[in-house]
């Protein structure tokens, strides 16, 4: 209990730090992007350069997602911008999705058995509902690392492909930041749907964050005690890899 308080005090206080670092260099910030968004605005193949760099930083264990949406609002006018980052944010996602599931499934299997946290990610993923996807694509767990999981432990990619597209509005919150800080939307109705934007995506992250961890440690002994089950029924077998998946967890 303890761990998951600490793991949401951190969050919290990145979050807020970055809202009085954003609240206070504004302006400093909008005139050293100025020559880069001028440029990307000006031509035609500019959006595909974010859209590029969404794909690539979404292996792990590169991040910036956040930045780089932020920065795609600065740059663009809210419904170009969020389509952008929709577009680079889904076909990372996609690249991610496909490269672990055919170059990196026995690895994920080792860390299945070998890493307590990712092998309960893993657990829960298998044995949850569309619902449970998707509400770990809206927690605080780095989607670019829930990917890797859904991918190695046999998500169906359509299920994976319909959280991802659902989840995209938690990509709203750094697009509309940043659109906020351009200086032609510099008013007062602006900036209140700014900060009802970040604390609906607070509130939302943090509540999916609270429930994924809940249901994570009520399957904490189903799958310890699988794992044991399925340790005794590989030293039976000689040593053959057996799967510990318990189909009577009821899904959500």
């Amino acid at each position: 209990m303890l761990d998951n308080l600490l793991e949401l005090y951190a969050i919290l206080a990145v979050v807020i730090g970055l809202g009085i670092l954003l609240s206070v260099e504004t302006k400093n910030i909008i005139n050293d992007l100025k020559p880069a968004t001028n440029w990307l605005r000006d031509h035609t193949f500019g959006p595909l350069i974010p859209i590029a760099i969404l794909i690539i930083i979404s292996f792990p264990p590169l991040f910036g997602q956040e930045l780089v949406a932020t920065f795609v609002g600065v740059t663009w006018d809210l419904p170009e911008a969020f389509a952008i980052v929709a577009i680079g944010t889904v076909l990372g996602e996609i690249a991610n999705f496909f490269t672990f599931k055919y170059a990196c499934s026995a690895r994920g299997a080792k860390l299945e058995e070998k890493n307590l946290d990712y092998g309960l990610l893993a657990y829960v993923s298998r044995n949850g509902s569309f619902w449970v996807i998707l509400v770990i694509r809206y927690s605080a767990i780095p989607p670019h690392y829930a990917t890797s999981v859904f991918s190695t432990v046999g998500i169906s990619f359509w299920i994976f492909l319909g959280a991802a597209i659902l989840s995209l509005p938690k990509q709203l919150v750094p697009v509309y930041v940043g659109y906020a800080m351009q200086p032609a939307n510099d008013d007062k109705d602006t900036k209140v749907i700014e900060n009802v934007v970040l604390v609906l995506g607070i509130v939302v992250t943090v509540a999916a964050y609270i429930w994924i961890k809940r249901r994570i440690k009520e399957s904490t002994p189903d799958f310890i005690y699988g794992r044991r089950k399925a340790r005794q029924a590989r030293q039976a077998n000689g040593g053959v890899p057996s799967h510990y998946v318990d189909t009577n967890v009821p899904s959500v």
